[in-house]
């Protein structure tokens, strides 16, 4: 039985077709792409946010072997952590 990978959920989003995929996230993206990245059961690294704009699928899911959380940019300190003095 195929594992279920996040590659395969967004392309199944669009009807089972790696070329409506690769159309929906252009960028320079093509159905081999799209193709290649069901072979090996994930998305290149840094084309993940754009699969994921186009498909709301969670680049954790689309790619596993990259720790996203440290790629998320620091938002800014409210004013409760800000200590004077």
């Amino acid at each position: 039985m195929e594992q279920r990978t996040g590659i395969r959920e967004a392309v199944d989003k669009f009807g089972g077709s790696p070329a409506r995929l690769a159309d929906a996230v252009g960028n320079g993206v093509l159905r081999q792409n799209v193709e290649h990245w069901l072979k090996v059961g994930r998305v290149s690294a840094e084309r993940c946010p754009d699969v994921f704009a186009a498909t709301g699928v969670p680049c954790a899911s689309l790619n596993d072997r990259v720790n996203w959380s440290l790629l998320i940019a620091p938002t800014a300190q409210s004013p409760q952590e800000v200590t004077h003095g």
